[in-house]
């Protein structure tokens, strides 16, 4: 136990025997980081001269750089990951409005599944019209002259995409054919 006491001793006589460190000046941490932001690798002829300029060892400076430059990746980690925080966010409430978007789809494909299917045939459905122009109504080629028929898709199995979002959205005037 007396070894370890003795050891004690001689490590903070030896401790008390170095000298103190003292901290930079803002004068001298100014001077060092304009050297660090020109150049954040420091040559060996540089460090003698800025060494020199400071009045501090070239060691000293060395490990200033060196601890610069850990802080320097610290704080450059540190900003990508709040980057990253911040398009995750986006990413999510992109993903959230483009969930929502394909839940009205689906809805509305359901919708108009169920009127195509449960539909009756022989009575047409008038729809709202969108326009109230006239140049608009005599177009025969303009949505609110169009008219959604199952029949005249040309095939019983499908309807036509063409004439299907005219029907959903009502910009169609007859969702079915006078028989």
């Amino acid at each position: 136990m007396n070894s370890h006491l003795d050891h004690q001793s001689q490590s903070q006589g030896n401790h008390a025997l170095k000298p103190r460190k003292k901290r930079l000046t803002r004068d001298q941490i100014k001077l060092l980081e304009t050297s660090f932001n020109a150049n954040q690798k420091l040559k060996a002829e540089n460090k003698i001269e800025l060494a020199r300029r400071l009045g501090l060892p070239p060691r000293q400076v060395a490990i200033w750089y060196q601890n610069r430059r850990a802080r320097h990746k610290n704080d450059a980690t540190e900003q990508d990951y709040k980057n990253v925080q911040l398009e995750l966010g986006n990413v999510l409430a992109e993903n959230m409005r483009l969930e929502k978007q394909v839940s009205m789809l689906r809805y509305e494909l359901n919708k108009a599944q169920q009127t195509i299917l449960f539909g009756s045939t022989t009575a047409a459905t008038t729809l709202p019209s969108v326009s109230g122009s006239s140049d608009e109504q005599a177009n025969s080629n303009s949505p609110g002259n169009m008219i959604c028929n199952w029949e005249d898709a040309g095939n019983d199995d499908m309807f036509p995409v063409e004439e299907l979002y005219p029907c959903l959205t009502g910009s169609g005037t007859l969702l079915w054919p006078l028989s």
